[in-house]
């Protein structure tokens, strides 16, 4: 560092402004400014304070410098003595000895005799036993150091400027070549590697040798002269040439500490990814498969706030459940889990929701859900999660860190699952699941120290909680209503009809009206299928309607509703009685078969029977003669013609009555 003393007509900086102390009285210092001329007044004590909080520099100039604003310009820090190797700190220190106990000033007023004594005297003490250096090289040192203004650096051999110096008589066809190499075959997207470029550069060259005479053939080229050539391009242009920008982007940019948050629930970041771990049925034991969890978590305190784990992959409704989730607050885990013994006393009103660019983050229902309830949402940009780094951070630790150990764990990748019998291990329902998530959550991750916090995620929480407490919901049903799922349903005599469930009361009496049927809004908890809530188009407000079997779904999820239809009918496939009624349909369609291949059209019956009916009794007249019968017996007025000449040729044979046979009487026999 340069020696300089408070002294009158040395310049320094103050806040990087050129000063010039003008005039020393007593303690008191007077300097003027480069930058608009004004005098300032300091005592010694304030100018060493303002040097103890760097504020303050020395310099060596003379005068202010002719150009600029009177402003100095940062000047990098060198290296230290101690960032380079221990051989080369050894030799500058030999030297700076040497010089400092000749010449400590700079000034050097010996003869080269004397200084020759000096220096063999000087050998003694600083290295006994060695050589003194000699009076040539002692001047060398010596000019470098005062052109250094005494800084021992100046000293240090410059031994990475060593080494063979790249050549430069490399033929023009040579280069040519190489450099069209590197732009066709190596700085394209298809990436092809080094050993491919050498030998697509090689086999030009062979073939331009055919046309060059012997004395001027190219030589081949080798991995080093590849490889100096490529050290000439920037590493951000490869890499932009061979995966695009934002790769190159990404490897070179260096991300910061990210935005900085003062109080909880003001910034939480949300996402999902499936779980290293497959979960079992509870009754049949068989293997469902790696659920689902959508998180959030706070920025301030890197506290977990809410999750959801399903089976179904991520949509609107699993991130609405987490939002609610994370907004309510977490009593239930006394009576659900009483063996966590840690609170989960996380819960209020969000600020600002950052979620990435899924397809369930852009819904309209958490968009107008969000909007309801007053919570900003932003969305990142494609492809940066370091934008959401703390959620990103929290899965990948909540899968090495906790599944990577439980029974039936998949692992990340198969490099690390090897011979793990992931389905045989298998022995987590996804009850006992998510009772493990609370007690890690609560008790592992939350009192685990955040480098990042300097602190643990509840104790921060706590922290945050005393200073600036975040809002609650002022009314929670409102809260479960925005943030509930959302249906069209019609509004009938019978109510609303939803998920296998019916809903009445009075209300939607008074929204029907005399109408038969009205298209309606339904919004429910799917937690808790109990009651819904429906929008009135008069009024613009929700009524709630109860479900007209309240045993059976109060508390009951659409999950296990689903379930629990689905187990019912299979359970009736299984039954006779349904191979029973389908036999029974197919008796019934083969008779309605049969009965229309036996029958004929109606117009066409009734003349053939009664045709058929006159034969017969003509012909039986004739057979048989006998008395007429006065009264004989005729079909009522009730009894159909068709009917009565049906039932006759059922019997195929006359009935015993007498028929009195008359002969056809014409027209004119009856006039």
């Amino acid at each position: 560092m340069t020696r300089s003393l408070f002294r009158q007509g040395s310049i320094l900086t103050i806040d990087d402004v050129y000063h010039r102390i003008v005039e020393i009285i007593g303690d008191r210092l007077q300097l003027r400014s480069a930058s608009d001329g004004a005098l300032h007044e300091y005592s010694s004590q304030e100018l060493l304070s303002l040097y103890e909080h760097a504020r303050l520099k020395l310099t060596a100039l003379q005068n202010f410098p002719s150009e600029g604003d009177g402003r100095s310009s940062q000047v990098p820090i060198e290296r230290s003595l101690a960032d380079f190797s221990e051989l080369v700190r050894i030799k500058a220190l030999r030297k700076w000895k040497y010089l400092t106990a000749i010449c400590p000033d700079g000034r050097l007023g010996l003869s080269r005799k004397t200084l020759h004594e000096s220096l063999r005297m000087c050998a003694q003490q600083i290295e006994p036993g060695n050589k003194p250096p000699g009076i040539a090289s002692f001047y060398s040192w010596r000019r470098r150091w005062v052109f250094g203004h005494l800084d021992i650096r100046a000293l240090i051999d410059k031994w990475e400027l060593r080494g063979q110096r790249p050549r430069a008589d490399y033929p023009e066809a040579l280069r040519e070549l190489i450099n069209n190499g590197i732009e066709k075959v190596y700085l394209t997207e298809q990436r092809e590697s080094k050993v491919a470029l050498r030998d697509w550069i090689n086999a030009r060259i062979k073939k331009a040798n055919l046309a060059r005479p012997p004395e001027e053939a190219l030589p081949d080229v080798s991995m080093r002269l590849v490889n100096r050539f490529l050290d000439q391009y920037e590493r951000y242009y490869v890499l932009k040439r061979r995966y695009g920008a934002r790769i190159a982007a990404q490897q070179l940019t260096m991300f910061g500490k990210g935005p900085e948050c003062t109080r909880p629930l003001q910034r939480v970041e949300v996402d999902n990814t499936p779980l290293d771990v497959l979960v079992i049925d509870e009754a049949t034991r068989l293997v469902l498969g790696r659920p689902w969890i959508t998180a959030m978590i706070d920025r301030y305190s890197r506290m977990v706030v809410g999750f959801y784990v399903s089976f179904r992959k991520p949509s609107v409704q699993s991130v609405l459940r987490c939002f609610r989730h994370a907004m309510l607050p977490k009593t239930y885990m006394r009576e659900k889990y009483p063996e966590i013994k840690g609170d989960w006393p996380c819960f209020g009103l969000i600020e600002l929701i950052v979620c990435d660019n899924g397809l369930e983050f852009h819904a309209k229902d958490l968009e107008a859900a969000c909007a309801d309830i007053g919570t900003h949402l932003l969305y990142c940009q494609p492809r940066t999660p370091h934008l959401k780094g703390v959620i990103e951070r929290f899965l990948k630790t909540l899968n090495y860190n906790f599944l990577h150990f439980v029974p039936g764990t998949t692992y990340s990748t198969y490099a690390k699952r090897l011979n793990y019998d992931s389905v045989a291990k298998a022995a987590l329902t996804l009850g006992e699941l998510q009772q493990m998530l609370h007690k890690w959550i609560v008790e592992v991750y939350g009192a685990t120290y955040h480098r990042g916090i300097n602190a643990a995620p509840l104790q921060r929480w706590s922290e945050g909680m005393e200073s600036d407490p975040p809002e609650i919901a002022p009314d929670p049903q409102r809260l479960k209503v925005y943030l509930g799922q959302v249906e069209t349903r019609q509004l009938d005599r019978n109510g609303v009809q939803l998920n296998n469930l019916q809903y009445t009361s009075v209300a939607l009496q008074r929204i029907r009206g005399d109408k038969d049927s009205v298209e309606v809004t339904v919004r429910f908890d799917p937690d808790d299928l109990g009651v819904v809530h429906v929008l009135d188009p008069e009024r613009k407000e929700y009524v709630v309607a109860s479900c007209t079997t309240p045993d059976v779904a109060n508390g009951l999820t659409i999950e296990q509703n689903t379930l629990i239809t689905r187990k019912a009918k299979a359970d009736y496939a299984a039954l006779p009685l349904h191979d029973a009624k389908l036999a029974a349909k197919m008796e019934l369609r083969e008779f309605g078969e049969s009965l229309m291949q036996t029958r004929i059209s109606p117009k066409s019956r009734g003349k053939k029977q009664r045709s058929a009916v006159k034969e017969a009794l003509r012909q039986h007249a004739e057979a048989s003669p006998t008395i007429a019968d006065p009264n004989p017996t005729l079909p009522s007025t009730e009894t159909s013609f068709a009917d009565f000449t049906a039932s006759w040729l059922a019997n195929q044979e006359l009935s015993n009555y007498d028929v009195e046979c008359r002969p056809m009487q014409t027209r004119e026999s009856k006039e």
